[in-house]
């Protein structure tokens, strides 16, 4: 009973109250529709009464009647079956919709570990394939049921009455049916899983062909991985091939069994009419409900692939919306300044040590930069402080308060980031960098655009401010990209900014202009900055060398080369390397 309530509250999304409503619906047009049914039996009643008594006159009055009983469930069918069917496809179009934004909302609440262990084809099938899946189940099949279980109790009410042996003889095939269905079921369940993971690997390699174009072509390989993709197409063709004829023999049979209970009646009824045991009325009023009792069973068998497909659509949002977030306090602490600090901190990412003992200090409207080998643990010091996870062991603490006590919304509007891989949505330039701000004016967007030096070439583009820039800003180049971010995250004016080597890979004239704008950026900030090239960060307040998660040095620009350690060695080799030449290497 506990599994089947969970199942029905991932089903209905969690509105159970509102779906049960529905469900009453279906009953109500279940019953409008079997009237039709009743007043046929009390017609033909009607009509044999002068074949059994000659001298009886035909009943033209209870006849009139019944036609506008007919008239009148007609009207009634009308309106309620509309009804129905708003409800059911409006209202649940609606809780659908809203369970989508609530595991939006549950997304953003998870840490990043999690999502860099589901790729971008996983979630988009959750988000788009289980839920249309799942609200195809619910607006449908359990209506459907709702429909079966209606006439089904009816009929076999109804029919006790009148001959309980010709009922037992109508319903005899129906528990013969069964192990049909629940075979079929279960070799649906088998082959629905192997579908799945062959749609989500097809998604995910179409995502990732898309967005590589540009590299695979670059290489000559876009037909080779075309060929990887092709396969999986196939192979999700042929799993699909396969749940088609998984359930569909063993479904043909057990309709075969059900087809065979009108035979059974007809037999039963043949036999005790013969022998003066059932009346001739009661032999033809079984032979027209048993079309009703068996058509809607028949129905079920139908329902199989679908529901057997669904449950393990309902399976997977359950576990995404079970996912445990980051932790949220009741109440969200201020801080009291913006200095952050690092105490005793150690963090691991998938089995991996990646810091290890950090205790930093992060003054109130200072510049610290953070330098070191690859994989040297920079990046994390960052996300860390943005709260992306939490740590393992230690504690960082933003104005003396610990971020863990802090809401997330709280933490994040004290802090802007402008990473190296920047990312635009498919939306306007303006509303791109509205995002630092959604109430801000168009003038402020301007200005902010001005200092972030990308005003000019946005106002070169046709349709200026309004221009659609492609998915991640595919549309622009990567400098283009670059300062837009800026522009965001200036107008987002946050006292705490996180660079991540925002001017790596960047051409001279690029690399001015952003400088230009980061300059203006980080103004009066408590700033942490990623920085491959140490020119760029020799006048910051302290410099953080890491290697292999932990502090190895600290200090200024100078203290630091005097002292000849690793950050003297990454600076000569930089110097080094900006003095190689092309042409030098070929002599």
């Amino acid at each position: 009973m506990k599994d089947f309530k969970k199942w029905f509250n991932t089903v209905t999304f969690g509105e159970t109250k509102k779906y049960e409503k529905l469900v009453l619906w279906n009953f109500l047009d279940s019953f409008v529709v079997t009237i039709p049914y009743g007043v046929m039996l009390i017609a033909i009643y009607l009509l044999l009464i002068p074949v059994a008594s000659p001298s009886e006159p035909l009943p033209l009055t209870p006849l009139w009647i019944l036609c506008g009983v007919l008239l009148a469930q007609i009207i009634v069918y009308y309106f309620i079956s509309k009804q129905t069917y708003i409800k059911i496809c409006i209202g649940f179009a609606q809780t659908t919709k809203k369970a989508r934004i609530t595991m939006g909302e549950h997304l953003k609440t998870l840490s990043m570990g999690f999502f860099n262990k589901r790729d971008a084809g996983d979630l988009s099938t959750v988000l788009l394939r289980d839920y249309s899946e799942v609200e195809t189940l619910a607006s449908a099949l359990v209506p459907q049921i709702s429909v079966i279980l209606v006439r089904l109790t009816l009929s076999i009410i109804v029919l006790s009455v009148l001959d309980w042996r010709m009922m037992l003889a109508l319903i005899l095939v129906i528990p013969l049916s069964l192990p049909f269905a629940i075979l079929s079921y279960k070799r649906m369940d088998n082959v629905s899983d192997a579908l799945l993971k062959s749609q989500q690997e097809s998604i995910s390699l179409t995502l990732e062909y898309v967005g590589g174009i540009q590299t695979l072509k670059s290489f000559n390989q876009a037909g080779e991985h075309f060929r990887t993709l092709k396969e999986t197409f196939d192979n999700q063709r042929k799993h699909s091939i396969r749940i088609g004829l998984a359930a569909a023999p063993i479904g043909m049979i057990g309709r075969f069994v059900l087809n065979c209970g009108v035979g059974v009646v007809m037999l039963c009824g043949a036999w005790l009419l013969t022998s003066g045991g059932l009346s001739p009325l009661y032999y033809l009023v079984f032979l027209l409900i048993s079309l009703n009792v068996y058509e809607p069973v028949m129905t079920v068998f139908s329902f199989i692939s679908d529901y057997a497909r669904t449950d393990h659509s309902a399976q997977r949002i359950y576990e995404l919306s079970h996912k445990k977030p980051l932790s949220e306090p009741e109440k969200s602490h201020q801080p009291q300044s913006m200095e952050i600090v690092f105490k005793d901190v150690y963090f691991s990412y998938g089995g991996k040590d990646v810091l290890h003992n950090i205790s930093l200090n992060f003054p109130t409207k200072s510049m610290t930069a953070l330098v070191g080998p690859s994989g040297s643990g920079k990046s994390t010091i960052t996300r860390l402080a943005a709260r992306f996870w939490d740590v393992n062991y230690g504690e960082i603490l933003l104005g003396g308060v610990p971020i863990t006590q802090m809401k997330t919304d709280t933490l994040l509007s004290k802090i802007s980031m402008v990473f190296q891989d920047v990312y635009l949505f498919h939306d306007t330039i303006e509303e791109n960098i509205r995002m630092g701000k959604p109430d801000a004016t168009m003038e402020e967007i301007i200005t902010a655009a001005k200092t972030a030096a990308c005003h000019d070439f946005i106002s070169t583009l046709p349709d200026g401010y309004n221009t659609i820039v492609g998915e991640g800003g595919s549309t622009l180049s990567g400098g283009e990209k670059q300062r837009i971010s800026i522009a965001r995250a200036l107008l987002k004016n946050a006292p705490i900014v996180l660079l991540d080597e925002a001017t790596a890979f960047l051409d001279p004239e690029n690399e001015v202009l952003i400088q230009q704008a980061i300059s203006a950026l980080v103004a009066d900030k408590t700033v942490i900055i990623i920085a491959h090239r140490l020119q760029s960060i020799s006048n910051a307040d302290q410099i953080i060398v890491l290697d292999k998660g932990e502090i190895k040095e600290r200090g200024t620009h100078d203290t630091l080369l005097e002292h000849k350690g690793i950050y003297t060695r990454l600076w000569e080799e930089q110097n080094r390397a900006g003095n190689w030449s092309l042409v030098d290497t070929l002599v």
